[in-house]
C-alpha cells in the first residue's frame, strides 16, 4: 500500500499536474478578486503598482488575442472556444500517449500551456463577469478578464493564463535552441572531421642542397 501511494505521488509530481493546478487556481482566483473590485479599479483608472510601468486594471477581452477580432462577439467567442478546446484535447492526448517518453522540462511547459488554455476557456464558456449592469462598463459582455497592465510599454492587458502560455512557449523555444546547439557541439566532438595527411617531407639543409644539385644536373642533361 505504501509503495502504491509513493508511486502515485511520484507520478503526480513528475507529471507536473500540480503546476498546472496551481496556475489554474491562481488565474481563476485572481480574476474573481479583480471582478469583485472592478468598480474601485475603474474609478481610479487602474491601481498603479510601479509608476509608468505596471498597474492593475480591469478589461473584458472579447476579442481573440492581442486585439484580433472577427467583428462579432459571438464569432470571437465560438472561435476561441474551438481553438482552446482543440489545444486542451490535443495536449491531454499527447501527454497520455507520450508520458514516459516526454522529458520533465517538456511536461512542465505543456502543463503551463494546458492551464492557460483551460483558464481562459472557462471564462469564455461558463463565466460572464458582467452579468449585472454597470454605469461604468455599459452593456454586459462575455469574455476573458484581463487585469495585468504594463501600461508604460505594452498596450494590451493580459492575465495569469496568458502569461503561463507565453512563458511556456518561450521556454520551449529556448530549450530547443540550446538542445540543438549542445547536440551540434557534442556531435562535432564525437565525430571530428578527418585531418588530411600532409605527405610533404621536411628536408634538412644538407638534403635541400643535394636536391638542388640533382635538379640542376637534370636541367643540364635536358639541355
Amino acid at each position: 500500500m505504501k509503495d502504491r501511494i509513493k508511486s502515485a505521488f511520484k507520478w503526480f509530481f513528475d507529471s507536473f499536474i500540480w503546476l498546472g493546478l496551481i496556475l489554474l487556481i491562481a488565474d481563476l482566483v485572481s480574476k474573481l478578486i479583480i471582478v469583485a473590485n472592478k468598480e474601485t479599479i475603474l474609478s481610479q483608472g487602474g491601481v498603479v503598482l510601479i509608476p509608468g510601468f505596471l498597474r492593475v486594471n480591469y478589461l473584458i477581452n472579447n476579442t481573440l488575442v492581442f486585439g484580433i477580432s472577427l467583428g462579432s462577439d459571438l464569432a470571437n467567442r465560438i472561435s476561441f472556444c474551438i481553438v482552446a478546446s482543440l489545444i486542451v484535447i490535443g495536449l491531454i492526448v499527447f501527454l497520455a500517449l507520450k508520458f514516459k517518453k516526454v522529458g520533465k522540462y517538456y511536461r512542465a511547459c505543456l502543463m503551463m500551456i494546458l492551464a492557460g488554455a483551460i483558464g481562459n476557456l472557462i471564462d469564455r464558456i461558463f463565466y460572464s463577469p458582467e452579468f449585472l449592469y454597470s454605469p461604468l462598463l455599459g452593456e454586459a459582455k462575455n469574455g476573458v478578464v484581463d487585469w495585468i497592465d504594463f501600461y508604460g510599454i505594452w498596450k494590451f492587458n493580459f492575465n495569469i493564463a496568458d502569461s503561463a502560455v507565453v512563458v511556456a512557449a518561450f521556454m520551449l523555444i529556448i530549450y530547443m535552441l540550446v538542445t540543438d546547439v549542445r547536440d551540434y557541439v557534442k556531435n562535432k566532438k564525437e565525430n571530428p572531421q578527418p585531418v588530411k595527411e600532409d605527405n610533404t617531407k621536411v628536408l634538412s639543409k644538407t638534403e635541400r642542397e643535394k636536391q638542388q644539385y640533382l635538379d640542376q644536373t637534370q636541367e643540364h642533361k635536358d639541355e
